[in-house]
Order: structure tokens, then sequence, then C-alpha cells
């Protein structure tokens, strides 16, 4: 590790391989995860920009119009899996290129340069966008504001009296971020990743003008992206989504953030379970260490000026995750968590480093950690995600081709349990994102059945025809004692899973 260390250059060729590594099989693997179906099967309408448009994603929408118009077949899905890789693969090695300049003017240790740039191959969260092509935009938002961050940061960091930046600067900026949040906004977190590391390197309580100046810069950035984001809402005459509308009730938010962001980050890219015992209880360790860590290493603070310190920190921290703590809803997923985690991994490694003293022990440090990034990244994306989706597509795709005729005009759907994965696989349930069937899922029995049938049929006016009726359980169906005939299928999807 020494000896790596000392030729940085090496991770830069160890990015792709530890990228074709962890997520290889997504060259190959067949499925279509909930919103992709519906983005798919809707890919000759307007709909996909609507979606995204009126929830403040004009240049995803724009995007996923462009590029889902452009396939017919659930197969060619991978195709945008693959484009989210490799504009992953490209996103790590900027954000390590980017990092390494931060942290050799800052000071932070080579270790946690290696480390954190390893966090952005193997976060449980890239796992999400590579494997979910609903998610394949995500890279060009951060993209974009890590890009904005750093021209700011840069320039500042290097004016030591009067601050005078150029209008170029200042513009170039502005549009980088309010692309980054015009594509995905919790993405634009990016752009405080440089200030909040030089404000945790600085050990004071206040600020100084850097970070300041940073901040009012990034609120600034959210002003101009929400009346833009209004202003073309009227030029399309579209209504917002209720998922943009903003709520300031402190205690609340103040509560989510302690129990929904907070112990996903502190967990270290282990995936965390709310219900789960043992991710309480490490989430607790980690965050009691650093905690400790902290105050140890700033001893010769006072205890206020370290309260202080620490208060500002999850001031940081919430100022990052700002889209999801002014936003209504109370849902810490994943797909929103990159930059959050992000900076609270980089923190807490840096923290842990420190109890280490001798180099060796510092060598085994990262040594350990970075197998831990690798091995945890591997075991999320392979066995609790597409495992269990390849399955589920497998069992449904051959049932629909063996079984549909010409003339079946209704699909009976018995959608799948929420805990079917759990008795096969053994997986624990996060959100939306792990452990869950697709078909589970209200919206995704009609447009999966619909596209399944085109495909067979290559006919798009035949399987616009067949009406869908779904049921949450088997009982329900019963109980509606469905009439069955030559023109009727029925898919039980539980059943066909356990077959």
């Amino acid at each position: 590790m020494k000896e790596l260390l000392s030729k940085p250059t090496i991770l830069f060729y160890c990015i792709p391989f530890l990228f074709l590594l962890i997520y290889l099989r997504i060259f190959f693997a067949d499925y279509a995860y909930l919103d992709e179906i519906h983005f798919l099967w809707h890919n000759t309408d307007n709909t996909n920009f609507i979606i995204f448009h009126s929830t403040g994603r004009g240049l995803a929408g724009l995007l996923y119009q462009k590029f889902f118009s452009s396939i017919s077949t659930i197969g060619q899905l991978k195709l945008f899996r693959i484009f989210s890789l490799i504009g992953w693969m490209l996103t790590a090695l900027l954000w390590t290129y980017l990092y390494k300049k931060w942290a050799e003017l800052i000071n932070l240790p080579k270790q946690i340069w290696w480390l954190g740039s390893l966090y952005a191959v193997c976060s449980v969260s890239v796992c999400i966008y590579i494997g979910w092509a609903a998610c394949m935009q995500i890279f060009l938002g951060i993209l974009a504001g890590l890009a904005s961050g750093h021209i700011l940061f840069i320039n500042l960091y290097k004016q030591q009296k009067a601050v005078r930046l150029s209008n170029w600067i200042i513009v170039g900026a502005l549009l980088l971020g309010v692309a980054s949040l015009f594509f995905y906004q919790s993405s634009f977190g990016i752009f405080l990743i440089p200030f909040f590391l030089y404000y945790i390197q600085t050990k004071k309580a206040k600020p100084d003008r850097r970070v300041i100046i940073g901040v009012v810069f990034y609120l600034a950035v959210y002003l101009v992206y929400y009346f833009l984001f209004k202003y073309w809402l009227k030029v399309y005459h579209l209504e917002a989504s209720n998922r943009t509308e903003i709520h300031l009730d402190f205690f609340r938010k103040l509560s989510f953030f302690f129990s929904g962001p907070l112990p996903s980050a502190f967990s270290m890219n282990l995936l965390f379970r709310p219900s789960g015992i043992f991710s309480q209880i490490f989430y607790v360790l980690v965050i009691t260490i650093w905690l400790i860590t902290t105050f140890k290493r700033n001893k010769h603070n006072s205890i206020a000026t370290n309260i202080l310190f620490m208060a500002m920190i999850f001031l940081l921290l919430g100022l990052i995750y700002l889209p999801s703590m002014i936003a209504e809803e109370n849902f810490a997923s994943y797909r929103t968590l990159f930059v959050f985690n992000l900076a609270v991994f980089i923190m807490v490694a840096d923290s842990l480093l420190y109890l280490f003293k001798q180099e060796k022990y510092r060598r085994f440090f990262t040594i350990f950690m970075s197998l831990w990034l690798i091995l945890t990244s591997f075991y999320t994306f392979n066995y609790q995600f597409i495992n269990p989706l390849q399955k589920e597509y497998k069992v449904l795709r051959s049932f629909v081709q063996t079984n549909y005729k010409s003339g079946i005009r209704n699909v009976y759907f018995i959608r799948a349990d929420k805990s079917l994965f759990r008795s096969t696989f053994h997986l624990n349930i996060y959100r939306d994102e792990f452990g869950v069937p697709s078909t589970y899922r209200d919206w995704v029995p009609e447009p999966i059945i619909k596209q399944m049938v085109f495909e067979i049929t290559k006919n798009r006016k035949i399987a616009e025809e067949i009406n869908v009726i779904q049921f949450e359980n088997a009982e329900l169906f019963n109980q509606s004692k469905p009439s069955l005939d030559s023109t009727t299928l029925v898919v039980n999807m539980n059943d066909l899973f356990h077959q």
C-alpha cells in the first residue's frame, strides 16, 4: 500500500478495472426494474419528459425522452446501464483527480485521498445508479456540480486577502450548478464537498470567509434554479409535482435527518436497515468513535468550541443534503445519498486513521477499508440487486412467452409479495431499491405485460389492447371470482417465482 500511495497514478488505472469487476453483469443481465418499464412502454409519447420536468429535472427529461425513444425492447435497457457505467468511470476519474488537488491543498492524508477515491466506485448509491436505468443521468449532475464547486473553491483558496472573482468564474460556476440541479437535485451537494473538507481540517468552530462565500454561492444557485424551474413550467404549461413542494417544519426535518440520512452515512457503505439490530448497533458504534476521536483531536479547543464545531459540521451536512431537507417527503433513499454519504465517509475515515500512529497500522487500516468497500459493493450489487431481479424477470417472461396466445385480451395479474425475495434469497428490504420485487409495485404490471406482448407479436396495437387487471394478492383475486376463459391469462408472481 505504501508503494501504491507513492505512485497515485496507479489508482487511475485501477478504477476502470474495479468498475468492471463489480458491475460486469450489466453487460449480460436482462431485467426491467420499476420505472424502467414505464419509461420504455411510454417511449413514443411525451410522458417521460413531463414526469421529469414537473419534478424539476428538465435536462434529465430531455435525455430520457431522447434515449428511451431510441429503443424498443427490454433487452436494450442494458445499453443505458452501460452508458451509466461508462459515465461513472469518467466521473470517478475526474473526482479522483480533483479530490487529489484539494487533499494536497488542505493536507488530507494520502490514505484518505485513496479511500475517498475508491468510495466513488464502490458506494451503495453508485450500485443503484448503474443497475437502475431510471437513474442513468445522475452522473451528469455530479459532474456538473463537481466542476462548479471546484472552480469556485480553487479560485477562493488562492486569494489570501481581498476576494476578486472574475465574471467568467461566477457565471461558469453558476451555469454548471444550475445544470446539475436540472439533472438531479441531490447531485448538486457535491459542490460543497471541497468547502466541507476544508472546514473540518481547520478544526475551528467559526468558518472562514472561503466557507461562508462557498455556502452563500451554493444557496444562490438554488435560488436561480428555482426561478428558472418555475419559468419553464409556465413555458411548457405544466404543473409542478407535489414532490417539489417546500416543507420547512424544522423539528420534523431534524428528526428525519438523525433517523434517516445520518444512520445510513455512518454505516460506512454497509446497507443500512432501519429495523435491523446490527445496523442500529453498528451505526451508533461508528458515530460514537467519531465523536470521541474528534474531541480528542481538538483537545486544544474548549468544550464549547468543540460543540459548536460539531454543530457546524452537521449544518454543512444538512446543506449538502438540502433538496431532501426542504422537500415535503421524508425519504432517505440511496439514490439521494451519494454526496452526503461520501462526505461522512471521508470525515469518519480521517478520524479513524488518526487512531493509528504507526505507519504499519495505517497501512493495514487502508488495506482493510479498501477491501471493505470493494466487498460490500460487490455483494450489494450482485446479490442484493441483480440476482433476484434477473430471476423475477426470467420467470415472468418465460411464462408469458409460453402461455400467451393470439386472442388473449385480459390478463389477471397477482402482484408479488413485498417479502418475496427475502424467503428465496434471504435479502434485506430497503425502500424501493433493494430486496423488493419490481412486480410488487402497482405501476409495473400493465406496462411490463404490454411490453412483453409487443415483443412477442411485434405489433404494438395488439399489445395496447391488452387489458391488465391487477390484484395485490391471491386472496383478493379469489374474492373477485373473475370469469376465466380462452381470452384470459392469469399471472401469479408468487407461484411463478417458487416453481
